[in-house]
């Protein structure tokens, strides 16, 4: 009977514990975010801006930057220039071959170098993100695409450089990696924001001048499982690193847009400064993208595809993608409205079909890096083939002028898509795309080429 009335006991005990744990967790779950009232100090660490300086492109005229090369959007930076003893852009992609590549152009003799950074399989998701340090060599890091759980980096033997690399170092994670994105946070600092266990997001942060780097942290978690996705981009004017998030477009869970941002302490805040976490240290519950305020609220059935954020302008603002298959979508343009303390969503056009319909590769759109105000369009025109336009708003959406039909596919099975800009921009590339033949992400035929208005 003794031993009765103690089973008894422990079960109660039991039942009671997981209902407070159950408890705690669901108040995790749903309790309102604290708010902190603090000061915004300047990003001084964000990427320079310099004017366009000699030049001897032919504008006007589409340019090859890489043959036979691709690259996937979830990586940053994949784009760059950098100006020091030469005034170059560089480009991160993936050759049709597997090896993962660099591209150099400079500005002021028109010539082009090449390198081979890995050489692993052919998947366009495995381009490397790139940035130039205080010291003018180039620093690449990189992951295969889930493939295993190593993060790699190498750095250029000299100075703005990228035909000769140091040796390949790696370090271990604790979950398949993939899709690195890099910002300077300090003097001897660089934070990576990198996908973890496909449903899960982490950081670390390598210091440059010691060669180390600190230990993984976890900082996202999405509970329903299945991929997840985000885009991080540095905010110099107001002092932090935006960040939107959504799911995958065919079988994520959570179809919503959603925002958050970092400040210069590794805090985590959503809309109205409302704190959710720290990339300082794992919390003992990880943060979810539930914690974070939706910015689109998808409806039932639709699917989002999350495109790009702004880098320069007095809003903060992000385009996406809305559609029910991979037929056809519409493209939208977000920006907070601090006026009315609301997200407003205002539509840019419609899509076409994407490019690899089973996948929702649509053709993309990008924000000019020099303002908010300028856009890249890529979509399917009324002969359903592909084109990349330049755009304009002066209203945040809500109007648009459609500045110039920059280049259009000869045949229906011509892609072109995945605009881009790099940062600190010159005048003579406003855009870089993607253009050729692309099956899918593991076989493509294409390459990768820009254009600057004349």
């Amino acid at each position: 009977m003794k031993n009765k009335k103690k089973i008894l006991l422990t079960v109660g005990v039991t039942v009671v514990g997981l209902a407070l744990i159950c408890g705690i967790f669901v108040l995790y779950m749903f309790a309102e975010p604290k708010v902190k009232t603090k000061e915004i100090p300047e990003w001084k660490w964000g990427t320079e801006i310099n004017p366009s300086g000699k030049s001897v492109a032919t504008r006007g005229e589409i340019t090859t930057f890489a043959e036979d090369g691709c690259y996937t959007w979830w990586t940053n930076a994949l784009a760059l220039r950098y100006v020091g003893a030469k005034d170059q852009t560089y480009l991160s992609y993936v050759n049709e071959f597997g090896q993962m590549s660099l591209a150099s152009y400079n500005h002021e003799t028109g010539t082009f170098a090449f390198n081979t950074l890995a050489d692993f399989e052919t998947d366009d998701h495995n381009s490397a993100a790139i940035t130039v340090l205080p010291n003018g060599k180039i620093l690449a890091v990189y992951a295969r695409h889930s493939k295993d759980k190593v993060i790699r980096w190498r750095i250029s033997d000299n100075t703005e450089d990228i035909t000769s690399f140091g040796y390949e170092q790696t370090i271990p994670s604790e979950g398949m990696v993939t899709y690195i994105q890099i910002h300077r946070i300090s003097d001897t600092e660089y934070r990576i924001f990198y996908r973890y266990s496909m449903s899960s997001w982490s950081t670390r942060v390598y210091n440059w001048v010691e060669d180390t780097w600190t230990d993984e942290i976890v900082w996202l978690y999405e509970p329903q499982g299945k991929q997840y996705y985000l885009w991080t981009q540095e905010d110099k004017q107001e002092g932090k690193i935006n960040v939107f998030m959504t799911a995958h477009p065919v079988n994520g869970p959570d179809q919503n847009i959603r925002y958050g941002y970092f400040d210069q302490n590794g805090d985590i805040y959503t809309t109205g400064d409302k704190f959710v976490g720290t990339l300082n240290k794992e919390d003992v519950l990880v943060p979810n993208p539930r914690n974070f305020d939706i910015v689109y609220e998808a409806k039932e059935g639709e699917h989002t595809r999350l495109y790009d954020v702004s880098f320069m302008g007095d809003e903060v603002a992000v385009m996406y993608g809305v559609g029910y298959d991979g037929y056809d979508s519409t493209y939208y343009y977000a920006y907070y409205d601090d006026a009315k303390s609301a997200w407003v969503n205002n539509e840019i056009c419609k899509s076409g079909e994407a490019a690899v319909t089973g996948n929702m590769y649509f053709g993309g759109v990008s924000f000019d890096k020099k303002d908010m105000t300028t856009i890249y369009v890529t979509r399917r025109n009324d002969e359903g083939k592909f084109c990349i336009e330049k755009w304009k708003t002066n209203d945040y959406g809500a109007t648009w002028e459609v500045l110039k039909v920059i280049d259009t596919a000869e045949k229906r099975l011509e892609t072109i898509m995945r605009p881009i800009i790099p940062y600190n921009t010159h005048d003579d590339i406003d855009v870089i795309y993607i253009k050729g033949v692309y099956p899918t992400y593991l076989t493509y035929d294409t390459d990768i080429v820009f254009y600057a208005d004349k």
